[in-house]
C-alpha cells in the first residue's frame, strides 16, 4: 500500500489534518475511490473511522468502496473498522460486502492455517483447538451472525466441525470459546436457514437429542447450553413447543432474540395482517405457499440512508432520463411496494424518499410479519403492510405516484397482465420501478430446472439440500456457474432460484415492446457497474436509455443482468 502512503503525503500538504483528521481522511477516500483505488480508499476511510467511531458518513463510504474490491493480501488494519461496518446496524447490507470480506479473511494467516489443519485434524482435542483460535477472529464472527457466507470452501469447514461437535458431543466440555462458536454458528446457521448438508447419521442424532432435551423439559430441568446451541445449529428452536421454557439461553440474549422471540413475534404480527381479497389464481395461491413455507430472504440489517431525498434528487442520482419533468413537483409521494417479501425493499424505499407514504404488499402472510417485525424494531411509520394479490390490486382503489416491483412479475401466470394492473394504478406522468429476469442470463438455471424436473425432485428442505450438495460436487459448467451465485448459500435463495414454482425470463427487446404497449417510457438502469461498462462502449449520453444498443451490449456480456434487470420507466 505503498501508493496509499504518497497519496496521504501529497493530501496532508494541502490541508491541516490536525482539527479535522477523519474528515480529512473521509475526503481523501473519496477521492481515491474516484480514481479507481477501492483498496487504499478503504483503508483512508477505516482510518477516519479509528480516530472518529461515530463518523456514519465514512463508515456508509467503506461499504459502497469495498463492495467490489477483492483483497489479495492480509491486511489487519482494516479489520476494526469492518467490524464497526457490520455492528452498526442498518448502515449496510452484509450481503453486499460479504464477498469482498471474506477475500480479506482467507488472507489471513490464522484462517489460512485453520482451513489447512481441519483436513487433517480427526481428533476431539485438535478440534477445539481450531475453535478456541478461531475466537480470535472477530470479523469472521460478526460476518457469520449477520449473513451468509458464499464461499464453498468455508461453508465445508464450519459443515465439518458442527458434524464433529455433534457426534462427541457427550465428550466434550463447555468452554467460553466453545460456546461463543456455536452461539455464532447457530445464528449463521439459522440465517442461512439450515442449508447446510447433514448426513444421515447427524439427523439420527439430531433426534436423540431433541428427545433428550423435551424429556429434561418436562422434568423441570434445564439442558446444557452446548446442547442447545448444537441443535439450533440444525434446528430452529422457536419450533419446539418447549422452547420458551428454556432458561439456558438466558444470558445468550441475541440468540434467544433472533432464535426464538423473534420468530414467536412474527405469528402473532401474523394475525393481525389486513388482507385485501383472498388468493383465488391457481398460481398465486402456489406461490403464496412456497413464500409461507420460505419467507424470502430471511435477514439481519440492511442499509438505511441516513437522509431521505426528494423524487428529484433520486432522479437526478441515478441520472434517469424523464419525458415529463412533472414528477419531480410531488412532495409527498404515495408509493406502492408491489411484492415487497421480508421488508428490505418496502423499509429502503420508505427511508429513501423524503414525506412518502408507503403501501407495502405480498403474498405470503409468513413474508409481511417477518417484514412488519423489523420495520416496528426500526420505528418507521410510513408503511402499510397488507396481504394481497397483484391481480386485485384495483380493489385498492388508490393511484399512486411510484410503484416499485422487484422480483415479482416473472413469477405470475401471465406477468403482462399484472403488469397492466400496476400501470393502470399509476397517475400520470408516475414513476414505476421493474425488476424480470433475463432470458440471457439465466440459460444455465433453465438448465438445471429441467434437470430438477427430470428427477421429479419435491421442495422440503431434505431434498434441496441433498441436490445442492451434488451441485457443489458436480464438475458440469452450469453447476460450477450456479454455485458460484450469492443466491446458493441459502436455502429460501436456493428454492427461489432453482426450485421456484413459476418463472418467466425476459429480453430487453420484448421489454421495450411491452413498454410500448403499456404507455411508459425506459427511463434507465438502476445499475451502477452496468451504467460504467456501457458508457466504455457507447459515450453519448442518449444511448445509455436506447434498448437496442443495451439488448448488444448483454448479448456480449451474458453475464451482465445475473440478478435481473432492473430499471425505471414513466408513464405518458
Amino acid at each position: 500500500m505503498g501508493s496509499l502512503e504518497s497519496a496521504e503525503a501529497s493530501y496532508t500538504k494541502a490541508i491541516d489534518l490536525k482539527p479535522d483528521f477523519s474528515e480529512a481522511q473521509c475526503n481523501l477516500g473519496n477521492t481515491l475511490k474516484e480514481l479507481g483505488r477501492r483498496d487504499e480508499a478503504c483503508l483512508a476511510y477505516s482510518q477516519a473511522i479509528s480516530v472518529n467511531p461515530d463518523f456514519t458518513e465514512a463508515h456508509v463510504n467503506l461499504g459502497v468502496a469495498i463492495k467490489y474490491v477483492r483483497f489479495n493480501s492480509s491486511i489487519p488494519k482494516l479489520y476494526p473498522a469492518l467490524i464497526q461496518l457490520l455492528t452498526k446496524k442498518n448502515i449496510m447490507r452484509p450481503s453486499d460486502v460479504v464477498r469482498a470480506i471474506i477475500s480479506l479473511l482467507k488472507h489471513d494467516p490464522l484462517l489460512k492455517n485453520l482451513l489447512i489443519k481441519r483436513n487433517s485434524s480427526t481428533s476431539l482435542k485438535g478440534t477445539i483447538s481450531l475453535i478456541e483460535r478461531l475466537d480470535k477472529l472477530t470479523l469472521l464472527h460478526n460476518l457469520m451472525r449477520v449473513c451468509p457466507l458464499p464461499d464453498l470452501q468455508l461453508e465445508g469447514f464450519f459443515v465439518t466441525i458442527r458434524s464433529f461437535l455433534l457426534t462427541n458431543l457427550d465428550n466434550i466440555k463447555a468452554s467460553h470459546e466453545l460456546v461463543y462458536f456455536l452461539s455464532t454458528l447457530s445464528l449463521h446457521c439459522f440465517t442461512n436457514e439450515y442449508v447446510y448438508h447433514e448426513k444421515d447419521e447427524e439427523t439420527q442424532l439430531i433426534s436423540k437429542l431433541e428427545e433428550k432435551i423435551s424429556k429434561l423439559i418436562k422434568e423441570s430441568k434445564q439442558p446444557e447450553v452446548i446442547e442447545l446451541l448444537c441443535l439450533a445449529s440444525y434446528r430452529p428452536l422457536y419450533r419446539y413447543d418447549w422452547c420458551q421454557n428454556l432458561e439456558s439461553l438466558d444470558f445468550l440474549k441475541e440468540v434467544k432474540s433472533r432464535l426464538i422471540l423473534e420468530p414467536l413475534n412474527e405469528k402473532v404480527i401474523a394475525k393481525s395482517i389486513p388482507a385485501l381479497t383472498k388468493v383465488s389464481d391457481d398460481v398465486s395461491h402456489r406461490v403464496k405457499e412456497q413464500y409461507e413455507r420460505n419467507p424470502y430472504p430471511r435477514w439481519v440489517n440492511l442499509g438505511i440512508p441516513k437522509e431521505a431525498k426528494s423524487i428529484s434528487k433520486v432522479c437526478s442520482e441515478v441520472n434517469l432520463h424523464l419525458p415529463s419533468e412533472s414528477i419531480k413537483n410531488v412532495d409527498t409521494p404515495a408509493i406502492l411496494i408491489a411484492g415487497c417479501g421480508t421488508g428490505q425493499h418496502s423499509i429502503e424505499t420508505a427511508t429513501r424518499f423524503s414525506n412518502c407514504q408507503v403501501t407495502a404488499v405480498d403474498l405470503s402472510t409468513a413474508s409481511l410479519a417477518y417484514a412488519k417485525r423489523k420495520t416496528n424494531e426500526l420505528g418507521i411509520k410510513n408503511i402499510e403492510y397488507m396481504q394481497a394479490d397483484i391481480l386485485k390490486l384495483h380493489k385498492l382503489e388508490q393511484k399512486f405516484d411510484i410503484i416499485e416491483s422487484i422480483g415479482v412479475l416473472h413469477h405470475m401466470n401471465e406477468p403482462m397482465t399484472g403488469w397492466k394492473i400496476l400501470t393502470s394504478l399509476l397517475k400520470p406522468g408516475g414513476l414505476m420501478k421493474i425488476g424480470l429476469y433475463s432470458e440471457i442470463a439465466r440459460q444455465h438455471i433453465v438448465k438445471i430446472k429441467k434437470e430438477i424436473s427430470s428427477l421429479r425432485l419435491g421442495t422440503s428442505g431434505p431434498e434441496i439440500r441433498e441436490f445442492r450438495k451434488t451441485l457443489t460436487e458436480s464438475l458440469d459448467e452450469n453447476h460450477q456457474l450456479l454455485t458460484q451465485s450469492r443466491d446458493f448459500f441459502s436455502l429460501s435463495e436456493v428454492r427461489d432460484l432453482i426450485f421456484h414454482v413459476q418463472e418467466h425470463r425476459f429480453t430487453l427487446l420484448q421489454i421495450k415492446s411491452y413498454l410500448d404497449k403499456l404507455g411508459l417510457k425506459f427511463c434507465g438502469f438502476e445499475n451502477e457497474a452496468n451504467n460504467l461498462n456501457f458508457r466504455k462502449l457507447h459515450d453519448k449520453e442518449v444511448d445509455i436509455y436506447d434498448l437496442t444498443l443495451w439488448q448488444q451490449y448483454e448479448e456480449g456480456n451474458p453475464s451482465a443482468f445475473a440478478g435481473m434487470y432492473q430499471f425505471w420507466c414513466q408513464k405518458s
